[in-house]
């Protein structure tokens, strides 16, 4: 799922922007928009990653997690290579911006403020989620998962709507009030993994599916979430669907080796993608 995710973050950064589909020739587009740029509304690789990090967090909680720190110094680390090479590269063809100021340098170190790589701007945000899962899990048990679930979609929507109304002339100047409001935005796509772990849903739902053959309503299912995304631009349960489904598709062993290998390295072409 992880190499799935990896090949939607490439699909939708190369095609989300319009700057970036008129260097291609496109020839299939639908009331004047390139069918690639409809597409690419179909690929929420964030999603995809929060839900796979709740829900592989809250089997390892389970089990007794002792390596958090571990994990989030492993991550920074790779990070920091990325920056580091990045920065040289930048300072040898444009050093009058590069590294620029100390304050730019420890905010990008940091992932407060990724301005050197803007695909970055939920490194800090997952990291703090990764710190307080525990404690998140802890309080979770005292409550239904469908309960979880509606509150942090609500707190979703109630974000979403800040940062579109508040964004571009507060929040994305003032990251010390940014950072947390993220926190609990990607709270909602983290919880679902983590419920889905709790509830062993997907263990049931193979286990149920076993008596019946699955490939072609998981297939149709795909299809029926890619084309409602694409109409209407955001679909709260898209990845949760979109995982789901696939893991009721057939595929080749070969696909699934290359699949397995992308998802290994995938944060690390996330940085530096």
């Amino acid at each position: 799922m992880k190499g799935v995710a990896i090949l939607m973050m490439i699909f939708l950064h190369l095609f989300n922007q319009g700057s970036n589909v008129e260097l291609c020739h496109n020839f299939i587009q639908i009331n004047g928009l390139p069918l690639v740029e409809i597409l690419s509304r179909a690929s929420n690789p964030v999603a995809f990653f929060l839900i796979l990090g709740g829900y592989g967090m809250y089997k390892v909680y389970e089990k007794g997690d002792r390596h958090r720190w571990s994990r989030v110094g492993r991550l920074y680390i790779n990070y920091w290579i990325t920056l580091a090479i990045f920065l040289l590269i930048g300072w040898c063809l444009n050093s009058s911006r590069y590294p620029g100021s100390w304050q730019t340098v420890i905010s990008n170190f940091s992932g407060f403020h990724t301005t050197y790589n803007g695909e970055m701007w939920f490194l800090l945000p997952y990291v703090i989620l990764s710190l307080l899962s525990p404690w998140i899990f802890r309080l979770y048990r005292h409550f239904n998962p469908w309960g979880i679930i509606a509150s942090t979609l609500f707190i979703h929507l109630c974000t979403s709507f800040c940062i579109s109304r508040y964004g571009s002339f507060f929040l994305f100047h003032n990251y010390w009030v940014y950072n947390p409001l993220l926190v609990f935005h990607l709270l909602f796509n983290f919880s679902l993994g983590a419920m889905a772990a709790r509830s062993h849903f997907f263990e049931r739902l193979a286990n149920h599916s076993k008596s019946f053959r699955t490939d072609i309503p998981a297939t149709c299912g795909i299809i029926v979430l890619v084309f409602i995304s694409c109409v209407f631009k955001y679909n709260f349960f898209y990845a949760f669907g979109i995982i789901t489904c696939l893991l009721f598709v057939p595929m080749p062993g070969m696909l699934k080796t290359v699949l397995a290998k992308l998802g290994d390295m995938s944060m690390n072409m996330w940085m530096i993608h």
